[in-house]
């Protein structure tokens, strides 16, 4: 895992033979989540500490979960993601997710029934994006208190 940046446009990496997940922060209370390759359940503690970093500053962010670039996933991934999402998505703001294959979309459909359907699938990047800058937007303007869960 590398870290880069401050408070605001840091960035984690985690890297596999076979994939790599991206998380950045553009702004404070705004996450995205940029996949690409092959996900196994080795990614899952990457994201929970990741975001276990957000929280514990108090914010209650918004999640943008770009699936574009995913090829795959094994069942224990889908399993733990699945798992934690229906333990956190309380916690969360806004979580839209952007995925084009149908796969993907199925699994989604899976998680979003353990985490009260917070999951905002689309198809559509324009939509995705609207939304991302919107939330970057709103944050942007909001006194770190406001930003708060």
């Amino acid at each position: 895992m590398t870290v880069d940046g401050s408070l605001t446009n840091r960035t984690n990496t985690w890297e596999s033979p076979r994939g790599r997940l991206v998380i950045s922060e553009p702004t404070a209370g705004v996450m995205v989540f940029t996949y690409d390759g092959h996900m196994t359940a080795d990614v899952v503690p990457f994201i929970e500490a990741t975001v276990d970093r957000v929280l514990a500053d108090g914010l209650r962010p918004d999640l943008f979960i770009d699936l574009d670039r995913l090829t795959s996933y094994d069942s224990a991934y889908r399993k733990a993601i699945s798992s934690w999402g229906a333990r956190l998505h309380r916690r969360f703001g806004e979580v839209r997710v952007f995925v084009r294959s149908r796969l993907v979309a199925m699994g989604i459909a899976v998680s979003n029934l353990t985490a009260a359907n917070k999951l905002q699938p689309t198809t559509s990047r324009a939509k995705f994006q609207a939304a991302l800058d919107e939330s970057i937007r709103l944050h942007s303007m909001r006194p770190p208190s406001q930003s708060m869960a």
